[in-house]
């Protein structure tokens, strides 16, 4: 696949821009964590279709060897970052007295899937992992329809429609339409032009200057919570992701340099980790300079540890994964597409 070079639209610094949208989620009344989380369904959709066509269809046992290694690739994070969220409860001493389910609760803040049914969530954001968890379980027979017939991907829209008789949130149904669309655009080499790509960003743009304004206005008057709710519904949550999906395609096509590829990593790490760091330094508390000056030193801390963690722990795992998935190809010379990305989504409270 020929690869562009509009470096305005990195691949990379899309996935840390949505992350960090995520984080304006849990800090302001800007809330578009929604529209974030379903851009990444996306964006998960399509390079795991890619990654199967290049690579996992070309491994021994092909869907022992994907689902280890897409287990492998978010798990260690996960659970490094479920343990530090758990140790800040109890050092605040704000770890509730019974969390219901101990086996599940240690089940799912290690292997991720469930997080979204746990009864006690202590890392918000973890519950759109369990979404792309269980998306992995059931990606390669989504791939095979829809690679055939694109119009299949009916299938998926048909069952995020009927989501709420069929496990309702607490499974990848209501998502699993924004999954097969990243899928469709891989498996049929959808590829958005440079000129719808801009027109859906600034279209997008459009749409948050709006709801910007309006939120702005309510402050002015002191109606904010009224103004949000307008402002930023899911609706229009759904309809900025829908302007987005054409640009995030578009950065699909683009090549990517080392560091680009450390901020899609990072945007991993950053999502997981923010809600623990925003809990420990109380970001919520104060005037409204206090919460400003808080969140901006939060960003400081998470971005730090972020960069540890992804130099320390997840690149050194990361290498190891790419390089047992490497030694299981059956076909010689077949290389691992590279960057192999997280695509993790993010979170809404």
């Amino acid at each position: 696949m020929a690869m562009g070079t509009d470096k305005f639209a990195s691949p990379g610094a899309l996935r840390l821009t949505l992350a960090f949208a995520v984080f304006l989620h849990h800090t302001t009344s800007f809330n578009l964590g929604m529209s974030a989380v379903l851009v990444f369904f996306v964006l998960s959709g399509y390079w795991v279709a890619a990654m199967w066509k290049k690579t996992y269809s070309k491994t021994a046992s092909a869907y022992f060897t994907y689902l280890v290694s897409r287990v492998w690739r978010i798990a260690p994070v996960f659970a490094l970052c479920s343990a530090i969220t758990w140790a800040l409860l109890f050092w605040r001493g704000d770890a509730p007295a019974a969390v219901g389910g101990l086996m599940h609760q240690l089940f799912s803040n290690i292997m991720i899937l469930g997080y979204n049914s746990l009864p006690f969530q202590a890392n918000i954001p973890g519950w759109s992992l369990d979404m792309e968890l269980q998306f992995y379980l059931i990606a390669p027979a989504i791939i095979f329809l829809i690679s055939r017939n694109i119009h299949l991907l009916a299938i998926c829209l048909l069952i995020s429609a009927g989501a709420p008789w069929i496990g309702g949130s607490a499974t990848v149904a209501p998502f699993l339409l924004f999954f097969g669309i990243g899928v469709a655009a891989a498996s049929h080499e959808l590829k958005p032009s440079r000129a719808l790509a801009y027109r859906s960003l600034f279209a997008a743009i459009a749409v948050l200057v709006v709801g910007g304004a309006l939120l702005a206005k309510a402050l002015y008057l002191g109606s904010a919570t009224d103004a949000a709710a307008l402002a930023f519904s899911s609706k229009t949550n759904l309809l900025v992701a829908a302007l987005m999906t054409p640009w995030a395609l578009y950065t699909t096509q683009q090549s990517s340099g080392a560091r680009d590829r450390m901020f899609g990593e990072l945007s991993y790490i950053f999502y997981l980790l923010h809600w623990s760091v925003l809990g420990v330094l109380k970001t919520g508390e104060g005037s409204y300079l206090d919460r400003v000056l808080l969140c901006s030193e939060a960003l400081v801390v998470i971005f730090v540890a972020s960069y540890l963690i992804w130099r320390l722990f997840d690149r050194p795992i990361n290498r190891l994964r790419a390089a047992w998935v490497s030694n299981r190809l059956v076909i010689p010379h077949v290389a691992l597409p590279h960057p192999a990305p997280i695509n993790a989504a993010p979170a809404l409270a």
